[in-house]
């Protein structure tokens, strides 16, 4: 059994979350650079280019990537192997986010759905548990938008419908979203399972695309058609006109019931920022093992 102290878990959260809201992971400024060198169109050239030279200002000056920072969303991946010390973990994520947007100087976006008061803080935090394998405990995090958070959905095709039904109704929660969603677009899509675990196998696919299993044959096949199928919607950049309407698709297929066929769709916008750290205790049970964990965030550019 392998202690981890939550207040490890704690700091991880904080630095996750003050790292990806002002330097994209490297893969995601990889991928604005190129799609500046595919866009055939002026007007999708241009705003790709300001989309770099909003990144590169945001890493620079540390101002966030977007004034919308977003609600902290985390993936916390816990080996059987794992016990915690201290608060439970989901209250170490909590606080690790809560500090991480107000010394980060992050916009409060939590507010009362009906009234619309604002809290004052990015409150609630969305933290799922998913229990695994192993000795070693992983964290993810997303600070997501509004606008493409609103444009995610979930879509009960009949049983009957097949693949392509399945892709066409993908693509086509994307291209709906339209410039609301801020395009060039990232997007996790889980063809089958529940209404209850679609939606989370969909965000999980969304951070896939820079971490996890290599996806399988049909997964990649699906994700492949979906992505062909939008940069040739002719949408492009803000949706301006161009070629370049989504960066990335990572596609999980889960079991479905006889009866029933959900396509899950996860949209993020062109500011995709997402973070992961892995904590272990490299010693247990040696009195030379170091205090802290290792974490890793992720690659700087």
């Amino acid at each position: 059994m392998r202690i981890i102290p939550s207040e490890e878990l704690y700091l991880a959260v904080k630095s996750l979350f003050l790292e990806t809201a002002f330097r994209l992971p490297a893969r995601v400024e990889e991928d604005l650079a190129g799609a500046l060198t595919r866009e055939e169109s002026p007007q999708g050239r241009s705003v790709l280019g300001i989309l770099s030279e909003n990144m590169r200002e945001a890493r620079e000056s540390r101002i966030p990537l977007c004034q919308d920072t977003g609600l902290p969303q985390i993936l916390l991946e816990c080996g059987h192997e794992v016990a915690w010390s201290g608060e439970p973990p989901a209250e170490a994520c909590e606080r690790g986010a809560r500090d991480a947007y107000r010394e980060g100087g992050l916009r409060a976006s939590g507010c009362l759905p009906l009234t619309r008061e604002n809290l004052g803080y990015s409150l609630p935090v969305s933290v799922e548990y998913l229990p695994v394998a192993g000795d070693r405990a992983t964290v993810y995090t997303l600070a997501k938008g509004g606008g493409c958070d609103n444009k995610s959905v979930l879509v009960n095709l009949p049983p009957t419908a097949g693949r392509d039904e399945a892709v066409r109704a993908a693509s086509g929660a994307a291209m709906a979203a339209g410039p609301d969603a801020c395009p060039p677009f990232y997007m996790g899509v889980c063809v089958g399972g529940t209404f209850e675990s679609a939606p989370r196998y969909a965000r999980k696919a969304l951070w896939g695309i820079l971490w996890g299993p290599p996806p399988t044959d049909e997964e990649a096949a699906l994700a492949r058609d979906i992505a062909l199928a939008l940069n040739a919607s002719g949408l492009g950049p803000l949706c301006v006109g161009g070629r370049v309407t989504v960066l990335g698709v990572r596609a999980a297929v889960r079991p479905t019931h006889i009866a029933s066929l959900p396509v899950a769709v996860n949209l993020c916008c062109h500011s995709f920022r997402p973070g992961r750290a892995v904590l272990w205790i490299q010693f247990p049970g040696s009195a030379a093992r170091p205090s802290r964990p290792g974490f890793t965030l992720p690659p700087a550019a």
